[in-house]
């Protein structure tokens, strides 16, 4: 009896673990670095001391960057965003859920944040909740640690539309481009760890806060002013009233030494927006690493490697279907073992490993000529022009009028009163007629209106198209424009998010499994997949070339072009490799000859450059 086959959520769930527990323990040596920066003076004095004011408030901060981790956990995602405008990208992910939750996140991170902050100053900084004022005063409700919590906050709104528009939610898997990285898929990368890359990045880090907060440092406090400061006084003062002795009525107390304050907020604002950046960065870093466990593939656990590894070819989630395929490249082109047990494996269920791989991994490719298919046969792809606007008329709610006389033809009139009854209606016959009615001065008036009406739409229109046209060049227009490159992506790669790690860990897996198969293939099974492949390969090729032949140019659409090269690659490594066997592996000289013209096509393009 075969071993049962363990979902493949059960080898990504403890390798996302791992990486998180790890990138928390360098974001801990960041908040303790923040936590010492923030002061006072003392703190650095016995930041050694594990219970000392430093180490709590570490632990503060860390919760601060957990908020983060947390909101990047529950919405990651592989891919950018793919739109054919920036506008459309816009009206999609604004109104979704993950928009409010960004900000409500950031925002309560840096409310945590004003708290530890304000809470570990002395009474010398005047932040506390209430001012003393002048001996024989009464205790008067503190405006500075008020406004300063909602420069916090706007902080946290600029930081979470930068989240939204520079798509932080998206994990960066490398993907093998063909033109860089042709031949090191076998190899080991060589890269330094996620800590040293974070730390080698901490200058622009530091820069990049450093400029957000000047610019909530300039327009923050007109906000507050003039905006915020009504509202928020009134309810800070319905609250504190239930806490501390004060009068009914009692305006602003001030900020006293406002620039004062905005020097502290500049500073400490500058240690959260970079907190902030490095714990991404952190993530990024742990989250994009291969799926390997002690350098070997994390389904090596299973008692059935292969079919976990199925099982997550198969997935409908984003991630874990990423992940798969990225293990599957990984497999097929580092570790011979595995690579060699997908030959063998002809009496699974469902078919031999390598039919179902060979199968998930062409759906891909598949994928590419249906989108390349469908938008040329649409209106946008065949540019078909709009038919001008027809004025319609009332439709006939009755049937034509008879042409036959009223009267049978077998009766004739003899009396007066019958005689005058046909007159009649032969009178009414000969002037209701169709063609009299064409005729009508009437009927041309409505035709002459509705020419009119036609050529005036058509007037507008161009009219306003035009303007519509110099407005989306405009540099204003930008985010309406929609791009070769954006449109190129979306038809090739895919929406709402670019399949382009998919479909080159797809094309790499196809050629090693294919190329390695003369070697490797003991039972001589993998062959019979072979005409296929290059068949797909053929045609996703010929449909891509053919849609980039529409654009103006080819070089401006980079991401495109990587998977047509590699799709050429691999192609010519598998004719290279097979043949001599391609006219006994049941493929037609036509075949055989079109894949080939594919690959010349390629060199003379390549000879132009």
């Amino acid at each position: 009896m075969p071993p049962a086959i363990r979902p493949y959520r059960d080898f990504v769930t403890p390798a996302l673990h791992r990486r998180f527990a790890s990138a928390s323990g360098f974001t801990l040596l960041a908040c303790y670095s923040v936590a010492v920066l923030m002061g006072p003076w003392n703190d650095a004095l016995w930041a050694w001391f594990p219970l000392g004011s430093a180490a709590i408030k570490t632990g503060l901060l860390f919760i601060v960057t957990l908020i983060v981790y947390i909101l990047r956990v529950s919405q990651m995602h592989v891919g950018q965003r793919s739109t054919t405008k920036p506008f459309e990208t816009f009206r999609q992910y604004a109104l979704r859920f993950d928009t409010p939750r960004t900000v409500v996140a950031y925002a309560l991170s840096a409310f945590l944040f004003s708290e530890v902050y304000i809470w570990s100053r002395n009474s010398d900084a005047r932040l506390q909740y209430t001012d003393p004022g002048k001996l024989h005063e009464r205790i008067k409700l503190n405006e500075r640690p008020l406004f300063l919590r909602s420069m916090f906050i706007l902080l946290a709104f600029g930081q979470a539309a930068v989240h939204l528009w520079r798509d932080y939610d998206r994990v960066p898997i490398p993907v093998s481009c063909s033109r860089k990285l042709q031949n090191k898929s076998t190899s080991t990368p060589v890269t330094s760890s996620p800590g040293c890359q974070v730390l080698a990045n901490l200058p622009k880090i530091v820069i990049k806060s450093g400029v957000m907060v000047g610019l909530v440092v300039l327009f923050g406090p007109v906000v507050y002013l003039f905006i915020l400061r009504k509202s928020l006084w009134s309810w800070h003062y319905a609250f504190a009233r239930y806490l501390v002795s004060l009068p009914k009525i009692m305006r602003p107390s001030g900020l006293g030494n406002a620039f004062e304050l905005l020097l502290k907020f500049g500073f400490e604002g500058t240690l959260l927006v970079s907190l902030w950046d490095v714990s991404n960065n952190l993530f990024d870093q742990h989250m994009a690493r291969e799926p390997l466990k002690k350098d070997k593939p994390i389904t090596n656990d299973s008692k059935d490697p292969n079919g976990s590894l199925l099982n997550g070819l198969k997935s409908k989630k984003e991630v874990t279907k990423n992940i798969a395929f990225w293990e599957l490249a990984l497999i097929t082109g580092r570790f011979a073992e595995r690579r060699q047990a997908i030959y063998q494996e002809i009496d699974r269920k469902n078919g031999a490993t390598g039919t179902q791989i060979v199968a998930l991994c062409l759906k891909e490719l598949r994928a590419i000529i249906s989108r390349v298919d469908s938008h040329a046969s649409s209106p946008q792809g065949n540019n078909v022009n709009a038919t001008p606007v027809s004025l319609q008329l009332v439709p006939r709610i009755s049937s034509p009028l008879k042409e036959d006389k009223i009267t049978d033809s077998g009766f004739q009139p003899e009396n007066r009163l019958q005689k005058f009854e046909a007159f009649a209606s032969d009178v009414a016959r000969v002037h209701s007629s169709p063609e009299n009615a064409a005729r009508a001065p009437a009927r041309k008036f409505l035709e002459s209106g509705a020419k009119n009406l036609n050529q005036q739409v058509q007037q507008s229109t161009g009219f306003i198209n035009g303007y519509w046209n110099s407005f989306t060049q405009s540099s204003f227009g930008e985010l309406f424009r929609t791009t070769v490159r954006r449109t190129a992506n979306v038809v090739v790669n895919g929406a709402p998010y670019s399949h382009i790690c998919l479909i080159i860990n797809a094309v790499n897996a196809l050629t090693s499994l294919t190329v390695q198969s003369l070697k490797e293939d003991a039972l001589g099974q993998f062959h019979k997949e072979v005409p296929g492949i290059i068949r797909v390969f053929t045609v996703a090729i010929k449909k891509t070339e053919a849609y980039l032949q529409t654009l103006v140019t080819e070089e401006k659409v980079p991401e495109v072009m990587d998977v047509l090269d590699l799709l050429r690659t691999g192609l010519e490594k598998i004719l290279t490799a097979f043949a001599e066997y391609l006219h006994e592996m049941e493929m037609t000289k036509d075949e055989i000859q079109e894949a080939k013209e594919v690959l010349l096509r390629r060199e003379m393009q390549e000879r132009r450059r």
